[in-house]
């Protein structure tokens, strides 16, 4: 079955889609081997897809196109520019507190890239940051997206690993981690922004003007609050918190703000389908590649294997990191999961790695594939609103990265960062 993995890397340089891409490879295992019939392909196919809690997904997904065009994400943006935005390069912090906040409604990093971005990008240039640098800082902001819960990640890895992981223990893991990392980030924009000489730091705040934007934009707070309250008190599961949060949003713009019209939520069912069908596909033809490995004990053989080079649990979360990191340059970070966590959560067991802990680990990591070029896709979309190059970012972004990274060997290292919430409340 390994042989297969250069025939799989090989149909992705050329062009063909991730999910296809596992899906011939074992296909073509299947047939060759000779271990089972063909007609197992389409019930293990389905059986991948076939699940309650992915339903949540869409959902989340739906959330966060809804909270774009019915003026929820706006209204927090403008909350955030009144209270960061005093303090020198307060743009720069107002686009990585507006990811914090819209991080704790949507659950994707690339939905935040694009939603703050839009926003954020245009003025800060305006204001006379340097296009380079108005990109990277909120393509790295975005990273914080699939951290801080809710996280339609964590959703992806609880799903892929099986077992008895908690979807809410995850999410509550995540806080502390992403907060981290925004905080780290805030730090880094405060430096250079005074090296640099950005606008601000001149006026101080209002506190009028503060309780005016709060009032504007507290409906659309309460709703991160609303998601991850319901699903810790019990009241919702994941699945259900989706529905109730998508439902929510479409209230708010229909009948509240009165901003979504008829076409935009059509357009919001549309863009949430596709990209959660994308994601469908992928959990099909990756479950047919993770039975064949479990059906030729691939994992444990890679375990046992392992053990005689890397001798404690540590050191192989570092390698998982790594190993995540490297594959970020090349490619998509759902991909990367998807064919690798049902390889590495069974050796992890082996070297007595808490399954919660593992997957946060795996979910920070395989965020940095956002901003790592050739790959990049938040770069990608950053870009173009800000009229700059791929080049110029890439260079701007390297200390984010080495922030993200920081965060991650913290929680590695010390796992009571991030445990200690859901130690806490559950």
């Amino acid at each position: 079955m390994i042989a297969l993995f250069p025939g799989f890397f090989a149909l992705l340089g050329m062009g063909v889609p991730v999910a296809f891409s596992l899906g011939l490879i074992g296909v073509t295992y299947i047939w060759f081997s000779g271990k089972a019939d063909l007609t197992v392909v389409p019930t293990i196919i389905f059986g991948g897809m076939d699940s309650f809690p992915l339903l949540a997904i869409p959902f989340f997904i739906l959330v966060g196109e809804l909270a774009v065009r019915g003026d929820l994400m706006p209204r927090i943006v403008e909350f955030a520019r009144v209270l960061i935005g005093p303090f020198r390069g307060g743009l720069a912090h107002v686009t990585i507190g507006s990811s914090m906040l819209f991080s704790g409604v949507t659950g994707v990093g690339v939905a935040d890239c694009a939603a703050v971005g839009s926003t954020m990008i245009p003025s800060m240039i305006r204001e006379g940051y340097s296009r380079a640098f108005a990109a990277a800082v909120t393509a790295a902001s975005s990273v914080m997206g699939a951290i801080i819960p809710p996280s339609v990640g964590m959703l992806i890895i609880a799903h892929i690993a099986g077992g008895s992981m908690s979807v809410t223990r995850l999410f509550l893991a995540g806080a502390t981690p992403g907060v981290l990392i925004g905080l780290g980030m805030m730090a880094y924009v405060a430096v250079v922004a005074k090296r640099r000489n950005f606008p601000g730091g001149g006026a101080g705040w209002n506190a009028r003007e503060i309780w005016a934007k709060f009032k504007s934009a507290v409906l659309a707070l309460v709703l991160p609050v609303f998601i991850i309250g319901g699903i810790v008190s019990g009241w919702f599961t994941p699945t259900e918190a989706g529905a109730v949060a998508s439902a929510y949003a479409l209230v708010l713009g229909v009948f509240v703000y009165r901003t979504l019209t008829a076409q935009e939520i059509y357009e919001s069912l549309l863009a949430s389908g596709k990209l959660s069908a994308v994601v469908f596909l992928l959990f099909g033809t990756a479950k047919l590649v993770s039975w064949i490995l479990v059906l030729d004990m691939v994992p444990q053989q890679l375990g046992l294997a392992m053990q005689g080079w890397i001798s404690s649990k540590e050191m192989f979360l570092t390698v998982v990191v790594i190993l995540f990191f490297l594959l970020g340059f090349v490619m998509e970070g759902v991909a990367a999961m998807i064919m690798l966590v049902p390889i590495l959560f069974p050796i992890g067991r082996l070297y007595g790695v808490e399954e919660h802990h593992l997957a946060l680990i795996i979910v920070m990591a395989v965020q940095i594939a956002l901003i790592t070029p050739p790959m990049a896709i938040a770069l990608f979309i950053v870009t173009p609103m800000a009229g700059c190059t791929i080049r110029e970012v890439s260079v701007e972004v390297i200390p984010f990265i080495a922030l993200v990274l920081i965060v991650i060997f913290m929680v590695l290292y010390f796992p009571s960062i991030a445990m200690w919430l859901p130690n806490a409340v559950m």
